[in-house]
């Protein structure tokens, strides 16, 4: 990206590469010398250059936090109005409801309030981000720790809130920008908080740049160099992960996403960190950071059976033997038990749950079985007699089952557990029961009770729902 000389020329010269001849831009403005030499720029624009942008008009985003914000509101719509702009006041709720901060609460507010007028004129964001506002973000993500995608700080061109931002000052150095208000007169107003050192983009701006730049004086120009670098890169890495997180993961039936902790491992490693992110920006857009990404990373190679960890805006990961769940926890539903009735002379075939949850259960008659032996645990061998039987869901893991070999029960809880058979299925894993004796738990075991002895029998077939977990019962 080169740097901008002329500014008027370089500002015609993004729109235009951007294809913006026929889109409204909703500018955000809040008064701040960079927004309204933006807002001079666009109105200078449309002036001289029609085709390079199809019209705008501005919003300035009222948060509410500062005593001078109604000043401010009143200042730039008086500057719109005098000069027949189009302009809206919107005032927002700042509400730091994640954790994230003031800082950041505010400006997911302000895009979210952007956003919205643009997706009502089927418009683009313009917002006047320059070269130092990118320095500031990209060593504010450094210093939080972020991965590749979060080190590539702001874009020319961003989508957010399913809306085009688009910054045209991005390479435009804040001194370029201040000469410019100073040449045209440009007003505007002054934020009296980005002096105030309790906010960690004004430290950053007061102690860590002028630092950087009695170092190397052209901080940002090589800062935007290497840049330009990590987009590229990062750019083709994002397609290769998205492709990997598409293999991998599947959404579950409470709305978290679930993957394989040993085809994680199959990975690389910047792949494996990488998808997680990705899984991760589907519950929440907050800046994931290395240390959210590596929490997930540490349990799913742990080696433990079972675990959790709780990474930020009430997003965890949970593990269940080899499958890991992403996402918010989902509500807890006291399992209830819900019994289908089956009348094994009458009806070749039952049914139980709906849609991707779905069981088949089918049954033969077999006038003599060569053996007692099943092909697999998905297969039931009764005795003729048996008519009528109920499959049931639901069952409390308290309830004990009699073992094949005759000799005491167990628990379902050990039974589950000893099968390695994760949580959030156990509640909904069906069970044939005869006579009130839980005969067969699919794919798991089959219990000491109504044991085929000789002569016809009854053959069931179980074919459980392909998202059920793979190899169960040599399945």
């Amino acid at each position: 990206m080169e740097r901008a000389r002329n500014l008027l020329t370089h500002v015609i010269s993004f729109f235009q590469q951007h294809h913006l001849g026929t889109a409204h831009a909703v500018v955000g403005v809040s008064g701040g010398v960079d927004s309204m030499v933006l807002l001079h720029l666009c109105q200078r624009a449309l002036a001289e250059t029609p085709r390079a942008l199809g019209g705008f008009s501005v919003v300035h985003v009222h948060h509410g936090l500062r005593e001078a914000a109604d000043d401010d509101a009143r200042f730039v719509e008086r500057y719109c109005r005098d000069r027949g702009i189009p302009c809206e006041i919107a005032r927002v709720r700042v509400e730091d409801v994640r954790g994230e901060g003031v800082e950041a609460a505010a400006r997911r507010a302000r895009y979210e309030a952007l956003a919205e007028r643009a997706r009502a004129t089927g418009g683009v964001i313009l917002v006047a981000h320059h070269a130092q506002d990118e320095l500031e973000t990209f060593i504010m993500r450094l210093l939080r720790g972020a991965g590749p995608g979060g080190l590539g700080a702001m874009r020319p061109e961003a989508e957010m809130n399913g809306v085009r931002i688009l910054r045209p000052l991005l390479a435009v150095e804040k001194g370029e920008i201040e000469r410019y208000a100073a040449a045209h007169g440009v007003p505007h107003v002054e934020d009296e908080t980005n002096e105030d050192p309790r906010f960690f983009r004004n430290r950053v701006r007061q102690v860590v740049i002028p630092a950087l730049r009695a170092v190397e004086p052209r901080a940002e120009e090589k800062v935007m160099q290497a840049l330009e670098l990590l987009w590229a890169e990062d750019a083709y890495m994002r397609e290769v992960a998205l492709e990997a997180a598409r293999r991998l993961a599947a959404r579950s039936d409470d709305g978290r996403i679930a993957f394989s902790a040993h085809r994680l491992a199959e990975l690389h490693v910047s792949l494996q960190r990488r998808v997680i992110h990705i899984l991760l920006n589907c519950f929440s857009a907050r800046e994931w950071t290395w240390a959210h990404v590596e929490a997930v990373r540490r349990l799913a190679f742990s080696g433990s059976s079972s675990g959790e960890v709780h990474l930020a805006a009430d997003v965890r990961c949970v593990r269940s033997y080899d499958t890991l769940y992403i996402g918010h926890p989902p509500s807890a539903v006291p399992a209830q038990e819900a019994v289908v009735a089956w009348d094994l002379l009458a009806a070749p075939e039952a049914r139980v749950g709906h849609g991707e949850a779905r069981w088949r259960f089918r049954r033969l008659r077999v006038a003599h079985p060569a053996s007692a032996r099943m092909p697999s645990p998905w297969w039931l061998l009764l005795p003729a007699d048996v008519s009528r039987a109920e499959i049931v869901t639901g069952v409390p893991t308290s309830e004990r089952v009699r073992l094949f070999s005759g000799h005491g029960t167990k628990k379902l809880q050990d039974v589950f557990t000893d099968a390695k058979l994760p949580r959030e299925w156990r509640a909904r894993w069906p069970m044939l029961r005869v006579e009130k004796d839980i005969v067969w738990i699919p794919g798991i075991l089959r219990s000491g009770a109504h044991l085929w002895r000789g002569g016809p029998a009854i053959v069931i077939r179980a074919r459980p729902p392909a998202a059920c977990p793979p190899g169960l019962g040599g399945r």
